[in-house]
């Protein structure tokens, strides 16, 4: 049933342009940018505990399936997803919490990749006034945007097939 949910990616970007790269590529290059910035909060219980604090920041929100007969951690993604959508966080679903570790070159299995939180970039980061800077927004974080755009509403999301390497 669960790979049945998972959608193959396509080479196309969701620009409408010519092919940049795939949405499973997007994804690495957005995680890799966020840790480098440090605008990347890892784990659920910092995200939901980072967006109580009524934080805005946060431009995506991955996460990964619970695994199978986890009731508590699915009721609690379930809850982040609706609190995420009420508040325009775009939310991406992917395959697998150990393709996330991986792809941000993190080969421990102490942490919680189940969740990751990618901030806004902000026009200042010694600044006090922490305003948005929408075009420092690499083309990455356009095509998922956008992608997320076209899947806005839709009362299953797409289950983003990330790569095993």
């Amino acid at each position: 049933m669960y790979k049945d949910s998972v959608v193959p990616v396509k080479a196309e970007s969701f620009s409408g342009m010519a092919a940049k790269s795939p949405i499973n590529q997007c994804i690495k290059t957005v995680l890799r940018r966020a840790c480098v910035e440090k605008r990347l909060t890892v784990g659920l219980l910092p995200a939901i505990q980072y967006l109580s604090q009524g934080n805005n920041s946060a431009l995506f929100c991955l996460t990964a399936e619970a695994p199978p007969g986890d009731s508590a951690t699915h009721m609690q993604e379930v809850l982040l997803q609706a609190f995420c959508e009420e508040n325009d966080i775009y939310v991406i679903k992917v395959d697998s919490e150990v393709k996330l570790r991986n792809m941000l070159g993190c080969r421990t299995s102490t942490m919680d990749f189940g969740c990751l939180l990618v901030h806004y970039p902000y026009t200042d980061p010694f600044s006090d006034s922490q305003e948005f800077d929408l075009s420092a927004l690499s083309d990455a974080e356009r095509d998922l945007i956008e992608h997320c755009e076209m899947n806005w509403g839709h009362t299953q999301a797409p289950v983003i097939k990330l790569p095993e390497k």
